[in-house]
């Protein structure tokens, strides 16, 4: 009998690790899954408060063509603002994203049928799937007419979003709009704050009231790789654990051997990171307090910034991303805590 409880102990046990182990899985995935979503808002995005005009606009493409052998900022405009759109038989006051440029920058989104417009079509549109079914009854309306502010429109692509709104599309000729957004592709590979404000200067674009950085990008990859890095941690301490139980000479090279690892695994992993952020000296004490100074002051940028559509969706997502964080941090260190025990009754 005593057998049997300790076989069913046993299994429960097993169990209920396995259990521990799924969720932590599938809890990695949906980090990974929603720092993708994050990453596409990976523009360096510039704020006005007064409207751009859209000559303005224009000639900041202009430049950017004449510079495009230093690898320039290449811009796309937007503004949010409501339309009242209008299909046969329904009348709606939406929220619309009015853009000039690639759609993908503006408002990255996933299309359930058809596509954005693309940078030079100046008479399509596309609407979420919630204005689809309320102007037409059916997400099936890509070529269908609409009317938006008194111009006809073609929608060209339905995207997922439960909210009703629509993106709005312009050509890079036409200067009949202004701006009060401006979201910046390319550029250097490691473009800091400076270089973005520097393009706005010399393109005639004017010295932006925000700037917003990549910031959110990094900072959800650092949350899904976090639950990773403790399993890592707690990995490392047990295998110097048992290297040093069961070979106490091989102790000290072991432990050589994994700083030279680490060491080589150094390049490629700052390589990753932008070079403002790594240092010259890692031993300039100043460095990490200007460093600390730039990135508190991203921060509070970042927040402060008049929250539109684009903003709440990026802000949903990240809020998303630490959630799925948390939880994953707390499964792996369950996991971590769990084995921690069974070694213990194991060597008792």
């Amino acid at each position: 009998m005593r057998t049997w409880f300790t076989w069913d102990k046993t299994i429960k046990l097993q169990i209920a690790d396995a259990l521990l182990w799924c969720l932590l899985c599938a809890l990695l995935i949906a980090g990974s899954l929603n720092r993708g979503a994050v990453r596409q808002y990976s523009s360096v995005s510039l704020r006005y408060d007064a409207p751009i005009s859209g000559q303005a606009a224009y000639a900041a493409r202009l430049y950017s063509i004449s510079q495009n052998d230093q690898r320039p900022f290449w811009p796309a405009f937007w503004k949010e603002h409501t339309a009242t759109i209008k299909s046969e038989f329904v009348t709606a006051d939406v929220d619309c994203i009015s853009f000039s440029g690639d759609a993908a920058l503006v408002w990255p989104a996933a299309y359930i049928s058809g596509a954005s417009p693309g940078v030079v079509d100046d008479h399509g549109c596309s609407v979420s799937e919630a204005l689809a079914w309320r102007l037409w009854g059916s997400s099936d309306v890509v070529g269908m007419s609409v009317d938006v502010d008194g111009a006809a429109r073609i929608v060209r692509g339905v995207f997922k979003n439960a909210n009703e709104m629509a993106l709005i599309s312009y050509r890079d000729e036409n200067t009949s709009q202004s701006w009060t957004a401006v979201e910046l592709s390319g550029g250097p590979a490691d473009c800091a704050r400076g270089d973005a404000e520097s393009f706005a200067l010399a393109s005639g674009l004017g010295k932006p009231d925000a700037i917003l950085m990549r910031g959110p990008s990094s900072v959800a990859g650092f949350l899904a790789a976090a639950p990773l890095l403790i399993l890592c941690v707690y990995g490392l301490a047990l295998l110097i654990s048992g290297v040093g139980k069961r070979f106490p000479a091989m102790r000290a090279p072991f432990l050589f051997m994994i700083l030279i690892a680490l060491a080589a695994l150094a390049p490629p992993i700052l390589d990753l990171l932008p070079s403002w952020s790594v240092p010259t000296r890692w031993s300039d004490f100043s460095f990490w307090v200007s460093l600390l100074d730039q990135a508190s002051s991203g921060l509070r940028e970042f927040f402060r910034a008049a929250p539109g559509l684009r903003d709440v969706e990026l802000r949903m997502l990240l809020v998303s991303q630490a959630s799925i964080a948390l939880a994953a941090i707390c499964v792996s260190l369950s996991v971590c805590f769990r084995w921690q025990i069974r070694r213990r009754q194991v060597s008792i």
